[in-house]
């Protein structure tokens, strides 16, 4: 079987929460057959990882859109005159970086009219697809992953919007984004990391099926000692920190949550590891007991000196990898409400909820001041990803959607 495999990024190394999915999709589809792999990325940039890629993949073909290189951010009359060209291009502006020449030109090389399967990773990904004619005759071959769905994130970030200029726009690129999902309602399969998405996406008339593929983290046996100094506890969250959904979050913990806990806990450590900073995140190292790693190439330090891990989001879509992974490496988490959505998590079981800042405040200090608690929602944490969202579980749930594209069969709890 051919199969071309379409991704937003080079999946390898997955530093990514998005590029560890990317990661599993490739290993597993190389399974299935010879693998032909299209990603935005510089050639020269990721030589040393080709021979890693070439293990996977018979063709590798990275487009490099020069426009990335000097686009700057644009204002007034320019910005004004852009929004009003993609409004007529019915182009959400969201799509930005997925549509460009370089990418048309890598997909055209891939003769994508000769594969047997086409495997989209993530929406923006399939424009050209959607949208050129000579590729419409595909759709039938076109298996689509949308694990984080743009026009929930969408939405909710207009609901925390003031009326104003941001909202009227914002509102516009909502509507535009919707024609655009539902045009996914062609394709042969959509799959989604959870339950609440494949329903949003069914309910929306933006899909004709859905799977759900759940992200997952490779446990592998890991198994860390427990910290032994909480005296100087550290609190860690990780994340991609050009993601806006990841800045609000550390701006919202660092700012609303964190001195609350260093009131009660002055020697109470806040580690933010993630690529990408913006000047803002920096910034934040100049506060007391807050460090801004950066990059790192392993979390495993991070996770062993940790005594739990923070996410509190306020937003953004999917399923949250981060979550996952710090539960492998047995650590406890302390999420919000938003965070944890769609992961099969109990509150006060294997994971601690709170959307309030002094209620998250409170539960942090709980975890550092008890390591009996912390000991047995960690362990509880560790059973839950085992059971499900270790890789067995990613492939035995791709092997349902293989075997649905091939008999038109499929599993009762697998209908949407």
């Amino acid at each position: 079987m051919n199969l071309l495999f379409i991704t937003p990024s080079v999946p390898y190394p997955p530093h990514t929460g998005g590029q560890l999915r990317s990661w599993h999709l490739l290993r597993y589809l190389a399974t299935k057959g010879k693998v032909t792999l299209i990603s935005i990325g510089r050639p020269g940039q990721y030589e040393t990882v080709m021979p890693e890629l070439k293990r996977y993949c018979a063709n590798v073909f990275l487009a490099d859109p020069k426009k990335f290189e000097s686009a700057k951010e644009v204002t007034g009359l320019t910005s004004v005159r852009v929004r009003l060209q993609k409004l007529l291009r019915l182009q959400p502006w969201l799509l930005d970086h997925f549509v460009d020449p370089e990418i048309l030109k890598q997909i055209k090389l891939a003769k994508p009219e000769e594969q047997d399967l086409i495997v989209i990773r993530f929406a923006g990904m399939s424009y050209y697809f959607l949208n050129e004619k000579e590729y419409r005759g595909l759709f039938g071959k076109m298996l689509v992953d949308i694990d984080d769905v743009s026009t929930i994130v969408r939405e909710r970030a207009l609901k925390q919007m003031g009326p104003g200029y941001r909202k009227m726009w914002s509102t516009c690129d909502l509507i535009l984004l919707k024609h655009y999902y539902r045009k996914f309602r062609n394709t042969a399969v959509c799959f989604v990391s959870s339950v609440r998405d494949a329903d949003y996406l069914v309910k929306n008339r933006m899909a004709h099926k859905t799977f759900v593929i759940p992200n997952v983290f490779e446990v592998n046996g890991r198994k860390l000692t427990s910290p032994q100094n909480v005296r100087d506890p550290e609190i860690l969250f990780c994340g991609m920190l050009s993601y806006p959904p990841n800045q609000d979050a550390v701006s919202f913990f660092a700012d609303a949550v964190f001195p609350r806990i260093r009131e009660e806990i002055p020697n109470a450590h806040f580690t933010i590891v993630g690529m990408h900073a913006p000047e803002k995140m920096v910034r934040l190292w100049k506060r007391p007991g807050i460090t801004v790693a950066g990059y790192v190439p392993s979390m495993e330090p991070y996770y062993e000196k940790a005594a739990l891990a923070a996410v509190p989001l306020l937003n953004g879509g999917g399923t949250r990898i981060k979550i996952l992974e710090a539960m492998a490496y047995e650590r406890p988490v302390v999420s919000t409400s938003v965070g944890a959505e769609g992961l099969e998590v109990t509150e006060g079981e294997n994971i601690l909820i709170a959307d309030h800042p002094e209620l998250f405040a409170r539960k942090c200090i709980a975890l550092i001041r008890n390591p009996e608690m912390r000991r047995q929602i960690a362990a509880n944490a560790y059973q839950l990803v085992k059971e499900k969202y270790d890789v067995g579980v990613f492939h035995k749930s791709m092997d349902d959607v293989f075997e649905y594209v091939a008999t038109g069969k499929e599993k009762e709890d697998q209908t949407a």
